[in-house]
């Protein structure tokens, strides 16, 4: 059997480790492009994300049985419809599913179809009459750019000039090209975020798993957002009552609305939540697994990936077992100095012993010419570990971490630190 997982994060390597976890070794995993953590194990290939055609004719010539996609990219860019149409086997959701995620706008309809708790909105695409609504609102304003930006299309505005810069660069100055040509102008929740998770193939939904992350860059959330600076799982708030809520109040409804809408969708859903004091209610929806979400999780996944995946491209999912540990995981993100600005990469990587229960995960790495282990990006590694307990699992991550080092490094020291999140 061949599997080939598309993407070159933290995220796909988590994938192809739990395959590999889980699998004996007549299973051969292609990672496309991959990075320095897939290379001891998989078979990295040459193929960008965004090379659909490539990875279509690779997966065809190899006779690949199944594909695995990472990011969002190459969902928007159709890779699901482009794989079903040359009889190849994918999970995940097609272009027009994955729009739940590529367009802000197309998932409020659906959220608001299915009767969803979410965040009221507007939809601007001329910069005056966006501020001529916002000066009669009073401020916070959550400002979205409608499409995909990276994680960086959305702005938590405190004042009324905070709000007009972003609907300035977006609707005026167009820093986000075609996804900010038209933006969301949301009310700002307070309450406790969490992320869920859920396998489907459009009929079937799997047991639910949750995670915290956090997103600035500095400890006590201060300084810029990213695209993940670590987590913990299972969120201190998710209990067994709340779990149930979210499941038949937003997930359930989603899929099934989806569906009624004819954009079935299939593969990991992935709501961003809040919890108010009127209950959760959806910030934002993702069409796949996030990063560093999939190395938290992933290793409390007590079932084969790649069954479950399998599956749910063939759309039998109601008959695999989806089961997860009951043990808890907390995952930390060393990024390179300046990022999520501007950051300097190619430096050597130097990682000593770490605990049994840890793992390490790549984000950003690369091999030199003199096979050293170097940095390639703005986040380089994800070290995650496992315990019964977060508090233990948090210990151990600390101390691991200190025998990784690279120069000018930098993560937060305050993950899990605290039960009010």
């Amino acid at each position: 059997m061949k599997v080939l997982i598309v993407g070159s994060g933290g995220r796909e390597h988590a994938i192809a480790w739990s395959i590999r976890k889980t699998n004996s070794e007549n299973l051969q995993i292609y990672v496309a492009p991959g990075n320095a953590g897939t290379l001891p194990f998989a078979t990295n290939v040459n193929i960008q994300i965004t090379q659909i055609k490539e990875l279509t004719t690779f997966a065809k010539e190899n006779k690949i049985d199944l594909t695995i996609v990472g990011s969002e990219t190459p969902l928007d860019l159709g890779i699901v419809d482009i794989f079903r149409m040359n009889s190849l086997k994918i999970f995940g959701p097609s272009k027009k599913a994955s729009q739940i995620e590529s367009s802000k706008e197309f998932a409020k309809n659906i959220m608001n179809k299915a009767n969803v708790p979410t965040a009221d909105s507007i939809t601007f695409d001329s910069y005056q009459e966006s501020i001529k609504f916002l000066s009669r609102k009073t401020p916070p304003f959550v400002i979205k750019a409608n499409g995909l930006a990276a994680g960086k299309g959305v702005t938590i505005a405190t004042s009324h000039e905070e709000a007009y810069e972003a609907l300035d660069n977006c609707l005026n100055k167009q820093i986000f090209g075609e996804s900010g040509k038209t933006v969301l102008i949301e009310e700002f929740l307070e309450g406790k975020e969490l992320s869920i998770f859920a396998f489907t193939d459009g009929n079937y939904i799997s047991p639910l798993i949750g995670a915290c992350d956090y997103k600035r860059v500095y400890d006590n959330d201060l300084g810029p957002n990213t695209g993940g600076m670590g987590g913990y799982s299972p969120p201190y708030i998710l209990n067994s009552t709340l779990n149930q809520e979210i499941n038949s109040k937003i997930i359930t409804p989603t899929i099934h609305e989806m569906a009624k809408n004819n954009t079935p969708f299939s593969g990991i859903l992935y709501g961003g939540l809040i919890l108010t004091n009127q209950g959760p209610k959806v910030i934002e929806y993702n069409c796949r697994l996030g990063d560093p979400e999939a190395e938290i999780l992933l290793p409390l996944l007590d079932s084969n990936l790649f069954e479950i995946c399998q599956a749910g491209a063939e759309n039998s999912l109601s008959h695999s077992e989806i089961r997860w540990s009951s043990d808890s995981s907390v995952g930390i993100v060393i990024t390179s100095k300046g990022y999520p600005n501007d950051y300097e990469t190619d430096k050597i990587i130097s990682i000593g012993n770490i605990k049994n229960n840890c793992t390490i995960f790549h984000n950003g790495t690369s091999v030199d010419k003199e096979n050293n282990l170097i940095s390639s990006g703005g986040r380089v590694l994800t070290i995650v570990s496992t315990n019964n307990t977060i508090e233990n699992a948090r210990k151990d991550v600390y101390e691991s971490i200190k025998s990784v080092n690279f120069i000018d490094s930098h993560y937060r020291t305050d993950i899990a630190k605290t039960t009010d999140r």
